[in-house]
């Protein structure tokens, strides 16, 4: 499958999913419905693999790695973002999420000792000047008393998790290890790690029956992390974690249309101005870098 294909249907894939989060969230306890989603997920991909016959025993040094994994980007990743969703209309969790691209390249200076070039930290830098923009006053007058700080702060530690949960899987990856059950392991793990969490949490293991839930949650499981995770992280194979962020560029974009249409979003002057000052800074950083053919 080429690059360009594995770019569309993750980006499709994904960019309804900040929206769809809403309504998993009220009755059901946000980590909870994170748990049951990559349980499901993970079940899905363990009965496929089954069937296929695949390889699914490994050693005690794998699992840790994918428990490592898991733990970034298929838990605390999630979790901090479905309590974000608690606080902010869902497209912007998703505009922060765009600074992956910039955590990306770092991430692979500290951890794979690539050098980001001069145009790598122009872009970066521009890219921080739009976020700045886009969330200036939540910034410059910051309170964990007012809701949408509190959620800007929760999506960002979601966002460096996952961030982190690229660099474990790009490692994983440079030791052979086979990327489908990888996924499938580590969003088991990742589910049990949640669901230790919620248990400290106090929440209870409640499931919602309503059509709005259910739906959001299949969604969610199958075309928000099966097909999703498993078309990126094919796609962070292929061309590296800095060029498969640009799905994190052009995502939110895609996360606004669907936030004006169904929760009203009102496009704001800081809004109109910064997010083209991200976008092209994001492309900056990963326009030396990415061919999607």
């Amino acid at each position: 499958m080429n690059n360009f294909i594995l770019f569309i249907i993750t980006l499709f894939c994904w960019s309804p999913t900040w929206y769809l989060i809403k309504f998993q969230l009220g009755y059901v306890d946000p980590l909870v419905s994170v748990f049951y989603r990559f349980l499901i997920a993970s079940f899905i991909i363990f009965i496929f693999l089954i069937i296929k016959k695949e390889k699914l025993q490994f050693s005690i040094n794998q699992h840790f790695w994918f428990l490592f994994f898991g733990i970034c980007l298929y838990s605390v990743n999630y979790v901090f973002f479905y309590l974000s969703n608690t606080y902010l209309i869902s497209a912007f969790p998703a505009i922060v999420f765009s600074t992956v691209v910039i955590m990306n390249i770092v991430g692979e200076t500290f951890y794979f000792k690539k050098k980001p070039s001069i145009k790598t930290l122009i872009g970066a830098s521009i890219g921080m000047v739009g976020i700045l923009i886009i969330f200036n006053d939540e910034i410059f007058n910051f309170s964990f008393s007012e809701g949408t700080h509190i959620g800007l702060f929760l999506a960002l530690i979601g966002t460096f998790s996952a961030s982190t949960g690229n660099m474990v899987h790009q490692r994983n990856l440079n030791n052979n290890f086979p990327p489908i059950q990888t996924i499938a392991y580590a969003m088991f793990y990742g589910s049990i790690v949640t669901l230790i969490i919620t248990k400290f949490r106090g929440a209870e293991l409640l499931f919602e029956t309503s059509f709005s839930y259910i739906s959001s949650l299949l969604y969610l499981s199958i075309f928000g992390s099966i097909f999703a995770f498993v078309s990126y992280l094919k796609l962070l194979e292929k061309v590296g974690p800095g060029r498969a962020g640009y799905v994190g560029v052009v995502m939110p974009v895609l996360a606004l249309i669907i936030s004006t249409i169904f929760e009203n979003l009102e496009w704001q002057y800081d809004l109109i101005m910064g997010l083209p000052i991200l976008i092209i800074g994001a492309v900056l950083v990963i326009n030396q870098k990415i061919r999607i053919n």
